[in-house]
Parts: C-alpha cells; structure tokens; sequence
C-alpha cells in the first residue's frame, strides 16, 4: 500500500459508513422556478437558460436524489441552440412552447405535454420554433450516478472535444474528437 490515498477498514466499519441518510422529499414551486429564471438568479445572458433543482440533502451530488439531478431550460423565441453531447442520459418534458429536436440526426417536432428521451453520448440540440413564446423544458438526468463514477463528459458544440466533468482531472480534460 505505498499510494497515499490507500487505507483499509474493517467491513462492518465500511457499512456503518455507506450507509447514507434519508432523503427528504421537496417541492419547487413554480412561481420560484421562474422568478429565478427571469430575475436575480437568471442566466439568461449566460448562454444556456436553465435552472438546476437541488434538494440539499443529496450534498456534493447536487441532484433531487442521489442519482437523478433535475432542471427546467428556457428556449426564447426562435432559439436553437448548438449540437452538444454529455455521457448522461436526458428526458425532457416540454412543459411549454412548441419546437424540435435533433438527436443524432432525427428530427423530433414536439409541443406542450410531449416527453423526449435523448440516450447517453447521443449529439442533440433544441429549437423553438414559435416567434413570440418561450419554450419551457424540464429535464431529468442521471448526471450523480454518471460523475459519480468519474464519466461525466460533455461536448459542447459537437466536434470541439469532450470535456471530462470531473476534478481532479486536469490531465485528462480535454478529449480530442477523432
């Protein structure tokens, strides 16, 4: 054992120490999803328009669970935005507006009420098509369990190179695209 990190336990010390808490449920209200999403909290002049769901007992995870993470994205009029890549998967559920989607190249027109599924690694993007109303998509991930096991990797636009989402990665960040 000459690695620093290494070390041993006993096994019934490794059970008491996996065991995790409860998680306690939660309810975001929707009048505070979207006055973060248009006012003090906003991103909107960030690029991307989206608010992540926390639930404070999932700790560094940063997800509504332990291993599901949750966030509500605003498309404005006419927005479409860049092929991207992540290796999470997505569910969307188009909670308003009206547009489409391209994941991997098939073309998913969708509307209030539709729910869209985008698999891991898969290139997707997103277009609102409506001229004078926002589209409001709320999306579930499994981004905890993916960065938990040191996976996360984005490519943001398609073709610039995954990115690996975990720190203490700085010699591995960027993964050239071939």
């Amino acid at each position: 054992m000459s690695q620093s990190a290494a070390n041993m336990i006993s096994y019934s010390d490794f059970l008491q120490k996996s065991t995790k808490p409860n998680i306690r449920p939660c309810l975001w209200k929707g009048k505070d999803i979207n006055e973060f999403l248009y006012g003090t909290g906003s991103s909107l002049s960030e690029g991307r328009s989206a608010v992540s769901l926390i639930n404070e007992d999932t700790g560094d995870a940063q997800g509504v669970s332990p291993n599901v993470n949750a966030l509500v994205q605003v498309l404005k009029p006419g927005e479409h935005n860049e092929p991207h890549r992540h290796s999470n998967m997505a569910i969307f559920i188009v909670f308003q507006g009206e547009g489409y989607s391209i994941v991997e190249g098939e073309k998913y027109e969708w509307e209030k009420g539709d729910v869209f599924f985008a698999p891991a690694w898969l290139a997707h993007e997103h277009c609102n098509t409506s001229d004078n109303e926002d589209a409001i998509l709320y999306t579930i991930q499994d981004v905890p369990s993916v960065s938990g096991m040191g996976a996360w990797f984005l490519e943001e636009p398609v073709g610039s190179g995954a990115k690996h989402v975990v720190s203490g990665t700085d010699k591995s960040d960027i993964i050239p695209d071939k």
